[in-house]
């Protein structure tokens, strides 16, 4: 049966379009959410670090940052301006594993927090987008990184099982509680939760189980078998061509974020904290030093309800000689590319419903006091999902990491030496000055123009600047207590 399709011309500009063409964030606020100094930002990271936090008060004004990365196509920034960019100026990786894509974009909106050393409290607004490629063999992104045009694979049977590609959008408002539940004898413990309500912007799966196809030409396919199931969110709609219009619905749901925090506290460094001259400022409250800290945190359990679409189905395939070269998937319309489905047998509508999964990741984190201000952290940053699911979940971005950081109350710098499930090895840095936080994963990727790029990120965090501005200090560069300005604020 002759079928006319483009479809993988397609997608290959749309998935290296998506890939690098897209500003950079990072993930988790590697460097600075698990930090002492986070404040509301770190909500999300941990929620049981709002109680005994080292602000009575803090409040977010915004952040935002976008991550992405692969571990196969990687590009040199120098020869993204080149009018001729194509297939030959990407450098493909020869490692043997499936082939995978990520990417992750964050809006966070006004949020604030109040603690004492008993409890905290706080509310925080996101806007969160996921989109996942995963399980693409070897030999199936070879042929669509040149264009199909891939001679040594054609006349080859290949299989691709679990390959999956899925995309979410949704804001979240979590409302923080945490609580301590010991103190004192040199031990700390507390624990808290950020339950939180969701409101779906958008959805989109695809997912093939067992996949067995053979390309003769750039322009034919014969898929020998698969099972295919793919659906979207029905806010989305589509015009005559490929034109994709959107409109607000109500798809509501539920999560929750749960942590717990250690720490060892011993008594000989509280008398040397004590000893030291400390004028609070609005927002800014003293709390014990901890010689180390272990915490972890379950992040984003829960689900959204969203409506199918009209191009929502499940179609085992049988077909030969698909012919790519027609106008099934070009602009024609997506109604032509559905109908080349259901002339095939073993089609079956799906439901007027489904369960998107939030990104499941743990979060574990262990944070030692090498000395006064300085710090090292080790990070375990760990996905959890099954590969084999039928594609109605976006997933994180697993992340080992250890992060050195210097840090006052007015500023810090830190560098993460990161490895990511994508196989990326990766120096980081970021920093913070009074109110404002920014940091990246990989600050090689900015710094030289001719490194071989699989992934950036880059991100930031505003905040009120609740320090001691004016009232803390005289003219005569003298606190009110006699000592210098310096010692107040640091």
């Amino acid at each position: 049966m002759k079928t006319r399709i483009s479809l993988l011309h397609h997608l290959h500009f749309f998935l290296f379009a998506i890939l690098f063409s897209v500003s950079s964030q990072a993930q988790d606020l590697l460097g600075y959410g698990h930090s002492t100094y986070a404040g509301i930002a770190g909500a999300a990271y941990n929620p049981a670090s709002l109680a005994d936090n080292a602000f009575s008060m803090d409040i977010m004004l915004c952040g935002a940052g976008v991550e992405l990365s692969n571990n196969y196509v990687g590009i040199k920034r120098s020869e993204l301006r080149n009018q001729n960019f194509g297939s030959g100026n990407l450098y493909l990786r020869t490692i043997k594993t499936k082939k995978a894509a990520f990417f992750r974009n964050e809006i966070l909106l006004p949020g604030i927090m109040f603690s004492n050393d008993k409890f905290g409290w706080g509310v925080d607004i996101k806007v969160r987008s996921y989109l996942n490629i995963d399980g693409v063999q070897p030999e199936l992104a070879h042929i669509a990184a040149f264009e199909l045009n891939d001679p040594p694979n054609y006349f080859q049977d290949f299989e691709n099982k679990d390959l999956g590609v899925s995309f979410m959008s949704w804001g979240e408002i979590g409302g923080t509680y945490a609580k301590v539940i010991r103190t004192g004898a040199e031990h700390f413990l507390a624990v808290g939760a950020r339950p939180k309500f969701l409101l779906g912007l958008g959805a989109a799966y695809v997912y093939a189980d067992d996949l067995a196809y053979n390309f003769s030409s750039d322009s034919t396919v014969t898929v020998v078998r698969g099972d295919l199931k793919f659906g979207h969110s029905d806010n989305f709609t589509f015009n005559g061509g490929f034109g994709v219009s959107w409109k607000m619905g109500f798809n509501p749901g539920v999560g929750i974020d749960a942590g717990i925090v250690y720490e060892f506290r011993p008594d000989d460094m509280q008398d040397h904290d004590k000893d030291k001259k400390f004028h609070k400022w609005p927002g800014y409250r003293e709390r014990p030093v901890y010689k180390y800290r272990i915490a972890a945190t379950l992040m984003d359990l829960g689900v959204i309800r969203f409506k199918h679409g009209e191009f929502s189905d499940h179609y085992t395939i049988d077909a030969q000689l698909w012919d790519l070269d027609d106008n099934t998937f070009d602009t024609t319309s997506p109604a032509a590319m559905y109908n080349t489905f259901e002339l095939r047998q073993g089609g079956s509508k799906q439901g007027k419903g489904m369960w998107m999964r939030l990104p499941l990741a743990l979060n574990v984190q262990y944070d030692y006091l090498i000395r006064e201000n300085l710090y090292v952290n080790a990070t375990a940053f760990t996905a959890l999902y099954l590969r084999s699911y039928d594609g109605k979940r976006v997933h994180e971005l697993t992340r080992l990491s250890i992060t050195p950081r210097w840090e006052k109350r007015w500023y810090a710098v830190w560098a993460p030496v990161s490895f990511s499930r994508m196989g990326i090895v990766a120096l980081g840095a970021g920093f913070r000055l009074g109110p404002l936080a920014v940091g990246t994963t990989d600050i090689l990727a900015y710094a030289f123009r001719n490194k071989k790029v699989y992934g950036a990120d880059l991100w930031f965090v505003l905040k009120v600047p609740l320090f001691p501005i004016g009232k803390a200090a005289t003219k005569k560069g003298k606190t009110k207590s006699g000592g210098k300005v310096d010692e107040c604020a640091d």
